[in-house]
């Protein structure tokens, strides 16, 4: 499949993602047990670290759940 996106919605789709995965996780933490739910905090989680990797690929300096810095660009040397 391919999804075909411009900057402004790559930004809001990690921003979503983000988000979900994160309430996810602080569900799971709460009520752990439920298989379903929990495959789908899984790929939430690996679809959020592949729109980073999108991300940092157009030049975006993508943010992870919790961190407070920015993932370094690779050009920093």
């Amino acid at each position: 499949m391919l999804l075909e996106l411009n900057d402004e919605q790559l930004r809001v789709l990690r921003r979503a993602l983000e988000a979900r995965a994160r309430d996810m996780h602080l569900r799971l933490g709460s009520e752990p047990g439920d298989e379903g739910f929990q495959r789908e905090a899984t790929l939430a989680t690996q679809l959020l670290r592949l729109v980073e990797v999108l991300e940092r690929q157009v030049g975006y300096r993508a943010w992870s759940i919790g961190d407070i810095e920015s993932l370094p660009e690779a050009d920093e040397n």
